[in-house]
């Protein structure tokens, strides 16, 4: 009798090894792992009605301050509604799902040197555009009072987007760049439908971008406008290479790193096409939140007296 109960255990023994280690459906890894979004896989369905999110983050975003019940509450506050105050008017026009803003970062530029500055030249880049940002508050604190409240919120609620894959991106061209930031536009509910900085146009970063924020001077030094200035590319999502509607435009311009927030703020009122400047044939147009500078290969800068198309001669004052 023991012989027959050893001779069943070491057959369920058996038949418990051949279902662990044999049947596919049970050693099949993957039918219990949730996939992870792939950098590339940038296809989110967003809504008007939650914060904005993107595949490549970890968690989404979320702020006592942008919820819905405390952005009703500033209505409430005396610098609400406030269109002469850069912050105060870009908080008055957004909903919720405009939070967190912010640009999407393409890397282009993938040396071992690189790797090193990258989280350097980000830094540096979020010192800007916080500086930019307290500027406009010191600029305009005779009419709008002291309390920087808004500023703090445009401040809190900073957060770009990294695309940033060595394999696919190293090097990349603008058209590449381009096709692959338009159909991130195109399969988002919201997207395509544009009116914000993330919406119209992407950032790109090579490596004499790279080099030019890391080589720049710290925000509020006395020598931050020595030239030449930092400056990242700048592509439109937007633009039709076939369209001849403005043919000295190739969507594409540089951007002076001290005007980020600005450029931002307008590209939800204007397109990339009417801000940027008309630069002469071989030369890359210079965003400078005024006239526009135009850049040689080399990257040398030159000034030009050129106003970008469509705008009134006082939209940036």
């Amino acid at each position: 009798m023991e012989l027959y109960i050893i001779y069943y255990i070491a057959l369920l023994l058996l038949f418990g090894y051949w279902v662990i280690f044999h049947n596919p459906a049970m050693n099949s890894i993957s039918a219990f792992t949730p996939a992870q979004p792939s950098i590339d896989d940038q296809v989110e369905e967003l809504d008007e009605n939650s914060h904005y999110h993107h595949p490549t983050w970890s968690h989404r975003w979320s702020h006592p301050n942008f919820t819905e019940r405390a952005m009703r509450a500033w209505r409430k506050e005396p610098w609400y509604g406030d269109h002469q105050r850069l912050s105060s008017d870009f908080l008055y026009s957004k909903g919720i799902s405009r939070f967190p803003w912010g640009y999407i970062i393409y890397r282009t530029v993938y040396t071992a040197e690189s790797d090193k500055l990258w989280p350097l030249a980000m830094a540096k880049l979020t010192r800007y555009i916080n500086h930019k940002i307290m500027q406009h508050h010191r600029l305009s604190a005779e009419h709008c009072g002291d309390d920087p409240r808004p500023e703090r919120l445009i401040q809190e609620s900073h957060k770009d987007v990294i695309i940033s894959d060595k394999q696919r991106w190293d090097g990349a061209g603008i058209e590449q760049i381009r096709e692959h930031y338009a159909e991130y536009l195109r399969k988002t509910n919201i997207g395509v439908y544009g009116s914000c900085g993330r919406f119209e146009a992407c950032m790109v970063i090579d490596e004499r971008s790279l080099k030019s924020i890391i080589a720049s001077p710290e925000p509020g030094s006395k020598s931050r406008f020595r030239q030449p200035y930092a400056f990242v590319g700048m592509v439109d999502g937007r633009h039709d290479p076939e369209q001849k509607g403005n043919p000295g435009y190739w969507g594409f311009m540089g951007v002076q790193i001290h005007h980020l927030w600005e450029l931002y703020v307008y590209l939800g009122i204007w397109t990339m096409d009417e801000l940027c400047p008309s630069a002469p044939p071989g030369f890359i147009s210079v965003y400078d939140w005024w006239y526009g500078e135009a850049m040689d290969e080399e990257g040398n800068v030159h000034k030009f007296p050129t106003r970008p198309p469509g705008l009134k001669s006082g939209a940036r004052e």
